[in-house]
C-alpha cells in the first residue's frame, strides 16, 4: 500500500458540472425489482443511480430502503430467516457467520463476465485492490465489493491545539500527555462513544484490532502455513522472510496464514490474551479510557457533535469525513437550531504504542470499504442483481453517485475516500484534503493475531462476552488481572462455537496439515 494514496488520488479528478459518458447499449428488456438496502442516510445519491438504471431499463424497480446502523446485523438476519430476501445489496461485513455460511453471491463468478456498460471485462472497471482485499487467496472467493480507498485517522481541532500550546501528537504517549493538558483547559480531549456498537463495530473496536495488530504480528511465525500444509503455496510461502518493519509484509500475495494453526495454537494456549503483550495494550488503554474520554462513557451513542460543538479537541474517524465535515456542521446547527462557529480541523496518523513488547510499527484500518454484498438468490435475480452492481460501478453509475454524494444541496452526501473505480473525477480542492493523509499500512486484513481483537474471529456470542468485560474493566468494576483472566476464559469456551461457525472441527485442529472437508450446515 506503499504511496498507495497519492497514486490514487491522481487517477481521479471530480467535474463539479455535468459529466458525460460514452457507453456501449446494455441488453433491453431486463423485468424485475431490486432493493437497495445499505446501511447509512444517503438516500439521495443511491436515487440518483436508481434514476439512471430505471432509466435504461423501465422494466425494473429499484427501491432505495436504506438501513439505519443501529440493529443492522440482526435486520439482516432476520431477511435470511424469513426465507429468500428480497435485500439486493446490503453490507456484509457485519455478518461474517452468513458469509461463511455461504448465503451470499460469491461475486469472484461475473469478474471476467463482459460489463455491458463498458463493453470490458467487469474485473477492468476498478482497481485490482478490491478484489485482493476481499477475496479468499486459497478460494478465490469474493464476496464484497469495496468501492472507496478510505484510512482511519485521527482529526484534531487546530484552534484547541493552539490555545492549549500543543503539537498533534507522534506516539501514545504523546497522545496521553496532550491528553492531560486539553482536559485542563477545559476541553473533552477525545470524543469517542463507548457503547456495544462503538466496542463491537466502530471505534473502540478499531482501536482494539490497530493496536493487537502492533502486538502480535511475529505470530506470523506461528500460524503460517508450513511446508506440507494443504494451504501451502510454493513461490510464495517457500520464498516469505519475516520483516515487520515492512506494512505490507504479510499481505496475502506474500504469505498464507493456516486458520487451523491459528485456532490450534488458541486451543493449546499458545496464542492468548492473558498474556504481557495484551497486558501492556490494556494498561495503555486505560490511560485514555475513560480518563479523557466524554462523561458517562459507556453510555455516550454518537459523540460527535461534541466535536463539532469544539467541546471535545479530537475525533477519530475515516476519511469520508474530509467530504462531509462542512456539511455536519450545517445539518447540526440546522437541528439544534443555533448557530455553530465554524473552524479549521487537522489530521494527524495514527499514534503508535512503544517499548520492548511491541514487535511492529503503527498500521492503521487503510482498505477498501463499502462492503456491498447481494444476498444469494434465484440464478435470474442474482444476475439481475449483478447488471445493477455493474452498472453501479461502471463510469456511467459511479458518477452519477459522486457527483449526487457531493453535492451541495444533498445534505447527507460525501465519499468514504478516494473511489476506486476507474475514469472518476473529483475536484483538486478535495484531492488536497485527502493528500494530508499519511499512508501507514493497512492491518485491515488476515492478519497473524487480530482476530482475538474484539472477542474470537467476530463469532457474536463472544464479542459480546469481550465488550461486557472490555467494559466492565475501563469502569473500574474488573481489575486489570480480573479483565484479561475471564477474557482468555472466555476465548476457551467459545472455540467450539466458533469452529461450527467456521465449519470445522476440533478433529481438523489436529491435522492443521490437512484440508478440512467441505461440510454444510
Amino acid at each position: 500500500m506503499k504511496k498507495v494514496w497519492l497514486i490514487y488520488l491522481l487517477v481521479i479528478v471530480f467535474v463539479t458540472g455535468s459529466l458525460f459518458v460514452t457507453s456501449p447499449l446494455p441488453a433491453q428488456g431486463l423485468e424485475g425489482e431490486i432493493y437497495i438496502n445499505l446501511p447509512g442516510q444517503d438516500k439521495m445519491s443511491w436515487e440518483a443511480v436508481a434514476k439512471a438504471y430505471m432509466k435504461i431499463h423501465p422494466g425494473v424497480k429499484v427501491h432505495v430502503e436504506l438501513k439505519p446502523p443501529e440493529g443492522y446485523p440482526e435486520w439482516i438476519r432476520a431477511q435470511f430467516a424469513a426465507g429468500e430476501p428480497k435485500a439486493s445489496l446490503v453490507g456484509c461485513n457485519v455478518v461474517a457467520d452468513l458469509i461463511h455460511a455461504k448465503k451470499f453471491l460469491d461475486l469472484s463468478m461475473y469478474l471476467d463476465k463482459i460489463n455491458p456498460y463498458t463493453n470490458k471485462p467487469w474485473r477492468e472497471d476498478f482497481d485490482p485492490v478490491v478484489v485482493m482485499s476481499q477475496r479468499d487467496p486459497l478460494t478465490g472467493e469474493f464476496y464484497a465489493f469495496s468501492p472507496f480507498l478510505v484510512q482511519v485517522t485521527w482529526f484534531y481541532n487546530k484552534n484547541a491545539f493552539a490555545q492549549t500550546g500543543i503539537n498533534p501528537p507522534t506516539n501514545w504517549n504523546e497522545l496521553v500527555s496532550i491528553s492531560k493538558k486539553l482536559k485542563t483547559k477545559g476541553y473533552i480531549p477525545w470524543a469517542i462513544e463507548g457503547d456495544y456498537r462503538s466496542f463491537w463495530e466502530m471505534r473502540i473496536g478499531w482501536v482494539a484490532r490497530i493496536y493487537a495488530d502492533q502486538y502480535t504480528r511475529k505470530e506470523a511465525e506461528i500460524v503460517r502455513a508450513q511446508p506440507g500444509d494443504y494451504c501451502f503455496r510454493p513461490g510464495i510461502d517457500d520464498k516469505w522472510k519475516p520483516d515487520y518493519n515492512d506494512p505490507t509484509n504479510d499481505d496475502s500475495n506474500k504469505i498464507t496464514f493456516n486458520i487451523l494453526r491459528k485456532l490450534r495454537a488458541v486451543k493449546d494456549g499458545v496464542l492468548r490474551v492473558d498474556s504481557p503483550e495484551w497486558r501492556d495494550q490494556y494498561i495503555n488503554f486505560k490511560q485514555m479510557i475513560p480518563e479523557y474520554t466524554p462523561p458517562g462513557f459507556t453510555g455516550v451513542t454518537n459523540a460527535y457533535p461534541l466535536f463539532l460543538t469544539q467541546k471535545a479537541a479530537m475525533w477519530l474517524d475515516g476519511t469520508w469525513l474530509i467530504s462531509t465535515f462542512e456539511k455536519d456542521l450545517k445539518n447540526l446547527a440546522a437541528t439544534e437550531k443555533t448557530t455553530l462557529k465554524p473552524f479549521s480541523y487537522g489530521i494527524f496518523p495514527m499514534p503508535g504504542m512503544s517499548g520492548p513488547l511491541v514487535q511492529a510499527p503503527i498500521r492503521t484500518i487503510e482498505w477498501p470499504v463499502g462492503f456491498w454484498g447481494i444476498p444469494k438468490k434465484s440464478k435470474k435475480q442474482n444476475d439481475l442483481e449483478m447488471d445493477f452492481l455493474m452498472f453501479v460501478t461502471s463510469p456511467q453509475g459511479f458518477s452519477t453517485y459522486v457527483k449526487t454524494a457531493l453535492s451541495p444541496v444533498n445534505p447527507r452526501g460525501g465519499l468514504s475516500g478516494a473511489p476506486l473505480i476507474k475514469n472518476i473525477e473529483v475536484s483538486p480542492a478535495l484531492k488536497k484534503k485527502f493528500s494530508q493523509v499519511k499512508v501507514l499500512g493497512n492491518m485491515e486484513k488476515d492478519t497473524a493475531g487480530t482476530f482475538r481483537a474484539r472477542g474470537l474471529y467476530d463469532y457474536q456470542p463472544s464479542v459480546q462476552e469481550w465488550v461486557d468485560l472490555a467494559q466492565k474493566y475501563f469502569m473500574d468494576k474488573l481489575t486489570l488481572d480480573e479483565f484479561l483472566k475471564s477474557y482468555q476464559a472466555s476465548i476457551q469456551k467459545h472455540l467450539p462455537g466458533v469452529l461450527d461457525m467456521l465449519g470445522l472441527t476440533m478433529e481438523d485442529l489436529e491435522h492443521p496439515e490437512k484440508k478440512p472437508p467441505e461440510r454444510k450446515k
